[in-house]
């Protein structure tokens, strides 16, 4: 069937997962195939929804952003879920927003440049949506791993 994803497409997916914006030669010349294959299948792929796009990984702490903050959020009613989603997306410093099993409703990931800026962001956007309950906080003192899946054999 070709909509469903071979051992070429994982070896493809691995080494994108890599490096996003590598050519189709590198790719091929690694996973041991034509480049032709490569642009079939990514192309396949990316029809299939499987491929959403490329992305840069930001070091923020380089850039003046030398916190990250993990919120469980508890909210007031189960069917507050969309609007309370809808509030955290309009934060920019809100970077991941996960609907959650167990302990909280909603996990959610942001950014900030300090504590000063974290509080700000804390008081005056994410406390003021409504349809929270309540909010654990987390302060993340390091990131040691940040990757994808390896779909090899």
């Amino acid at each position: 069937m070709k909509d469903k994803l071979d051992a070429v497409d994982h070896k493809i997916l691995t080494i994108l997962s890599e490096d996003a914006q590598m050519n189709y030669t590198e790719v091929a010349k690694r996973a041991g195939i034509s480049p032709g294959t490569v642009h079939m299948r990514t192309r396949k792929m990316r029809n299939l929804g499987v491929i959403k796009g490329a992305t840069l990984s930001l070091d923020y702490s380089k850039l003046g952003w030398k916190m990250t903050v993990f919120l469980g959020l508890y909210l007031r009613e189960a069917s507050l879920y969309k609007s309370v989603i809808d509030k955290l997306s309009e934060v920019p410093e809100v970077v991941k927003i996960h609907h959650s099993t167990g302990k909280y409703d909603v996990f959610v990931k942001i950014h900030a440049r300090d504590s000063i800026h974290y509080r700000q962001l804390y008081q005056e956007s994410i406390l003021l949506i409504d349809g929270i309950r309540d909010i654990e906080s987390f302060i993340s003192l390091e990131e040691t791993m940040n990757r994808h899946i390896d779909f090899g054999e």
